[in-house]
């Protein structure tokens, strides 16, 4: 599990949420407004009051959620940052596409040096293959 530290400042009600040392928008996670402060360390953890509530120690912090919505979170920004690439990567050239994958010249040398001429063109073949001219 991970460590989770949440805390809450000020009377604007402002919150810092940190996963695994990792700062995360913690606007989307509904604490209640009596809660300071939640520490967890992965195994057991305490919650902090604000309204003289002595604190709590706790042995299960799955009812706050924090971490399967930080995942579904995170999945969601790596999916849509994967198709924003994908997307910028459809609009290139053919061109453009062979020479992003194309070998650096000191791989396709130790290529002809490993595998001879053929072996390099066989290797040079297969990117022009993938991507033909239009």
């Amino acid at each position: 599990m991970a460590n989770i530290t949440y805390v809450k400042e000020g009377e604007n009600n402002k919150s810092t949420l940190i996963i695994d040392g990792v700062p995360v928008d913690s606007s989307n996670y509904g604490v209640d407004s009596k809660i300071h402060a939640i520490q967890w360390n992965g195994s057991k953890g305490e919650i902090e009051y604000n309204d003289g509530t002595p604190n709590k120690e706790i042995t299960d912090i799955s009812s706050y959620d924090f971490e399967s919505k930080h995942t579904t979170e995170k999945k969601a920004n790596e999916d849509a940052e994967a198709k924003a690439e994908a997307d910028e990567v459809a609009k290139w050239t053919y061109k453009e596409k062979r020479a992003n994958e194309y070998p650096g010249l000191t791989d396709q040398l130790d290529d002809i040096y490993h595998n001879g001429i053929d072996g390099w063109k066989a290797t040079i073949k297969a990117i022009k293959d993938k991507y033909p001219k239009k």
